[in-house]
């Protein structure tokens, strides 16, 4: 009796999951498995739900009890790859992958999914091999150009790495993900080599998408035309709302020390236990990266971070440091709090603007006497220019340049060092950190 109920509400909790109704789908995959947990049928519809949710270390469990049950069901062993990918254990995605192809050597995801998980091991021939035999079986998939797109580019195949990014654009144009990565490619190729086809692309992905903030700045960084002096917000929101989620791991990989920096500063200048307390705003706070080095000098509920991208201030809401966060323009936020802050810290923020004259007036105004600001900024060695856009996007400064804007919204320098702020594409990038007073 049961048997047939079993297989009826199997059926069902598969319709469920066809028809997105993933609470349902899982209330009935439970019931079933509470009953019999060898249905196999259950436990992959269990898992793919709990994947969705990205809960994947319980998807694993459901996934490999299903693979014990029935070593040669292709869905479980797919899966378990696929999980494995997402945890970034390439190793074992890449034997998972193998297994999937040996029970089914044409299937696109499993070819896709050993692709990756090679690439990832920078192991680029054998990766390139198999994302060409997915795109023979489907060549609609945008995020497969993408990683096509990276093996080309490690492969030093810059005509293919190009041709396969803008494939990449071209099938999903409203997918952001892939005009940064397409934006970036173009940067760092820009950096190895003088193509003249990395101009042409960065021209032809300029007119293509006039509306597109990403493709309008890192277009006109890469041809070095008509710079604007001033990231537009909406670009840098749409960045940061991307890569908030992974925003510390990048940093971490890229020997992000600009906060370290900002700590010995405040160390100096007030002290490692400090008596007094202020208040502070941590101006672009993004995941909250400098907020645990702020907080000890902080009054009581007097924290404050504000940034562009509400997916980065989700992120450091989790850190528990800030007293509130506003998403909000910074210039027009610190416009709202004339007289108001002690201390103004900003990490590597200003490397978004090329015109700085706003934001100290902002940064003046909103600071109380004798405040101060403590910042950071990507240092222009390649001309006298006031500021340059480099290829990357980002502005660097003339040191002249922030002196004689200090000077004239009337701050002091008390502190001021050249160091290493990052590494970008292995390169080390200079800058200056500064603590300067309101006079």
């Amino acid at each position: 009796m049961f048997e047939q109920s079993e297989a009826k509400l199997t059926n069902y909790s598969l319709d469920l999951y066809q028809q997105k109704n993933y609470s349902k789908a899982e209330k009935i995959c439970r019931r079933i498995l509470k009953k019999n947990p060898q249905n196999a049928t259950a436990l992959i519809n269990l898992g793919n739900i709990l994947f969705l949710k990205k809960n994947y270390t319980q998807a694993l469990q459901y996934y490999q009890q299903a693979n014990l049950l029935r070593p040669d069901s292709f869905l479980a062993v797919v899966n378990i790859a696929n999980i494995y990918l997402e945890l970034e254990d390439y190793v074992q995605a890449e034997a998972y992958a193998g297994r999937a192809l040996a029970l089914d050597s044409q299937n696109y995801m499993a070819l896709n999914i050993l692709g990756t998980s090679l690439l990832e091991q920078e192991h680029f021939d054998e990766a390139l091999e198999a994302l060409q035999q997915a795109l023979k079986l489907n060549n609609q998939d945008a995020w497969l150009y993408n990683y096509l797109s990276r093996c080309y580019q490690e492969k030093g195949l810059i005509k293919e790495a190009l041709q396969s990014g803008w494939q990449a654009i071209i099938l999903s144009p409203q997918d952001e993900s892939h005009h940064i990565n397409f934006g970036y490619m173009i940067y760092e190729l820009s950096l190895d080599s003088g193509d003249e086809i990395i101009k042409e692309y960065a021209l032809k992905w300029l007119q293509n998408f006039p509306q597109n903030k990403m493709a309008q700045h890192m277009g006109k960084a890469i041809i070095n035309q008509s710079i604007p002096d001033k990231a537009d917000p909406e670009y840098v929101k749409e960045i940061f709302d991307v890569f908030a989620p992974d925003f510390e791991k990048v940093l971490s990989d890229l020997e992000y020390q600009t906060p370290q920096i900002i700590e010995r500063f405040l160390q100096e200048i007030y002290g490692q236990d400090s008596q007094k307390k202020y208040r502070i705003l941590d101006a672009g706070c993004g995941t909250g990266l400098c907020g645990k080095i702020l907080k000890p000098y902080a009054r009581f509920f007097s924290l404050d971070g504000v940034d562009l991208s509400a997916k980065m201030l989700a992120e450091a809401k989790k850190k528990k440091v800030y007293n509130h966060l506003f998403c909000k323009d910074i210039i027009e936020f610190l416009a709202t709090r004339e007289n108001h802050y002690d201390l103004i810290v900003s990490a590597d923020v200003f490397t978004y603007f090329g015109s700085l004259d706003s934001l100290f007036e902002a940064m003046s105004k909103s600071l109380k006497k004798q405040g101060r600001i403590l910042f950071s900024i990507t240092a222009n060695m390649d001309n006298d220019s006031d500021y340059v856009l480099h290829l990357s996007g980002r502005y660097k400064h003339h040191q002249n340049y922030v002196h004689s804007l200090l000077k004239k919204f009337g701050f002091l320098i008390e502190k001021e060092e050249l160091c290493i702020l990052r590494k970008e594409a292995l390169q080390e990038v200079p800058g200056y950190v500064i603590l300067a007073r309101k006079a």
